[in-house]
């Protein structure tokens, strides 16, 4: 392949861990979020007990309750996009590691 065939930008050089960290991060965040919340009428309880405080409601009208940590991660949507965010910061901060 030559260097006309290629498009789009890459790293000169070895690809920064900082990169593969963050950018793992955000498709690992953003698969779980949708995943989880995809798929919670099939694994969360129905009525709160000691264990399952936290209540989340489903798009079927319903309330299911999960554990304080499970739920509290869950209300949290903001995480994917700021690790997004965080990655096109680093992306702009390192630009001059960056070739076309």
């Amino acid at each position: 392949m030559t260097d006309k065939e290629r498009s789009g930008w890459r790293f000169k050089g070895k690809t920064p861990l900082w990169f593969s960290l963050v950018a793992g991060l955000f498709f690992l965040d953003a698969v779980l979020h949708f995943a989880l919340l995809g798929t919670i009428s099939s694994w969360a309880q129905g009525v709160p007990d000691v264990l399952h405080t936290h209540g989340l409601p489903f798009r079927d009208g319903n309330m299911y309750f999960t554990s304080a940590w499970l739920g509290a991660y869950l209300d949290a949507r903001w995480t994917t996009p700021a690790l997004f965010v965080l990655l096109l910061i680093l992306l702009f901060v390192y630009r001059d590691q960056l070739e076309h």
